[in-house]
C-alpha cells in the first residue's frame, strides 16, 4: 500500500484503485479544435479521395482486368497475368520505354556540369551579369508544353533546321535523333534553374578559406577542388536527387515531340502507364497500375541508394 504525506511527520494512507479529479472540460478548447478539424478538413478530405482511395485502387486493379467501366472488384481477376504482359510482351514495349528513359537521363550530368559552369561565371561582380542571369533562367518558368512545341516545329522533318540547313535528319523519328533532341530540349530549360542554385551555394563559401588558399600559394584549380566543390556539395546532391527522380518520370517532352515515334523510339514509363489508361486504345488499368508500380518502386530504390551514399559521406567526413 502507497502513502501520501500529508504534513510534516503524519503519514496518511491513500487507498488503491483511488482515481485522480478529473480536469473540468474547457468549452471554448473544444470549440477550437472543432473550428480546427473543419479547417483541416477539406484537405483531408481530398487527400483521402485524390490520393488514399487512387492508390488504394490501383493496387486492387493490378489483378484484375479492369477497363474503367465497371468497378475494380466487378471486373474479371487475373491474378498476376497483368505482371506477365508488363514483362514479356511480344513488343517489349516496358523494356523500350526503360531504355529510354535512362537515354533521356542523359542530361541529368550534362546539366549539372553546365549548370556549375554557368553559376562559377556569373558569381562575379561585373556588368550586366543580372541580364544574363534572367536570361538563363527565363527557359525555366517557360512552360513546358508551349517550349516543346516550338522545338517540334524547328525539329521536325519538315521543319526550320532542315529548312534552314537544307538537310533531311529524321530527328524526331530515329532512335538517335529523338535522343539528342529530348536531351538537347531538358538541358536547355533546366541550365538556368541549375545554374542560379549554384550561385546561391557559391555565396556560402567563405571568402576567408579562399583567401588563405590563395596566399598559401594554390592555384585556381586547387582553390576550386578543395574548397568550392566541398562547399557546394549540399547543392550538387540535391539536384542530383531531384533530376533523377524527374528524370525517370519524363514524360512531357518526348510525347509531345515524337508521339511514340516510330518503333515506340519515345516511349517512357509514364507514356507507357498513360497509354493503357487511355480508352481509345482499349483501356487496361491493370497493366498500366503495374508499370507505375514498378517505376515507383524504381524511384525508391535509386533514391534510398543516394541516401546511403550520401549518409556514408557524412560518417566519413
Amino acid at each position: 500500500m502507497k502513502n501520501e504525506l500529508a504534513d510534516e511527520g503524519t503519514v496518511v494512507p491513500l487507498r488503491e484503485g483511488k482515481k485522480r479529479p478529473k480536469k473540468p472540460s474547457n468549452p471554448m478548447a473544444k470549440r477550437e479544435n472543432l473550428v480546427g478539424w473543419l479547417f483541416c478538413s477539406p484537405i483531408i478530405i481530398g487527400i483521402l479521395v485524390f490520393t488514399a482511395l487512387p492508390v488504394i485502387l490501383s493496387l486492387i486493379s493490378m489483378f484484375y482486368d479492369w477497363n474503367g467501366r465497371v468497378f475494380v472488384t466487378d471486373a474479371e481477376m487475373v491474378g498476376f497475368e497483368n505482371f506477365k504482359y508488363v514483362f514479356t510482351d511480344s513488343q517489349h514495349r516496358y523494356g523500350l520505354a526503360l531504355k529510354n528513359m535512362l537515354v533521356f537521363a542523359i542530361q541529368i550530368p550534362i546539366g549539372l556540369f553546365l549548370g556549375m559552369f554557368l553559376g562559377i561565371a556569373m558569381n562575379r561582380a561585373m556588368k550586366g551579369v543580372q541580364t544574363f542571369r534572367i536570361l538563363y533562367y527565363l527557359p525555366s518558368v517557360m512552360s513546358i508544353v508551349a517550349v516543346t512545341i516550338v522545338f517540334q516545329k524547328l525539329f521536325d522533318y519538315g521543319g526550320y533546321l532542315n529548312n534552314l540547313f537544307g538537310t533531311k535528319v529524321g530527328w524526331l523519328i530515329t532512335d538517335a535523333g529523338i535522343g539528342f533532341t529530348v536531351n538537347f530540349l531538358m538541358i536547355w530549360k533546366g541550365v538556368g534553374y541549375t545554374a542560379l542554385m549554384y550561385i546561391a551555394g557559391l555565396q556560402s563559401v567563405s571568402t576567408d578559406q579562399l583567401e588563405a588558399a590563395k596566399i598559401d600559394g594554390a592555384n585556381g584549380w586547387t582553390v576550386f577542388y578543395k574548397i568550392t566543390l566541398p562547399a557546394l556539395y549540399p547543392i550538387t546532391f540535391y539536384l542530383l536527387v531531384t533530376g533523377i527522380m524527374g528524370g525517370l518520370q519524363v514524360f512531357n517532352e518526348p510525347y509531345i515531340l515524337a508521339e511514340y515515334g516510330t518503333n515506340y523510339n519515345a516511349i517512357t514509363p509514364v507514356s507507357y502507364v498513360y497509354y493503357f489508361r487511355d480508352i481509345k486504345n482499349g483501356a487496361r488499368y491493370g497493366v498500366s497500375a503495374v508499370a507505375a508500380w514498378f517505376l515507383a518502386l524504381l524511384i525508391l530504390i535509386v533514391t534510398m541508394i543516394q541516401m546511403y551514399f550520401d549518409n556514408k559521406k557524412d560518417k566519413e567526413a
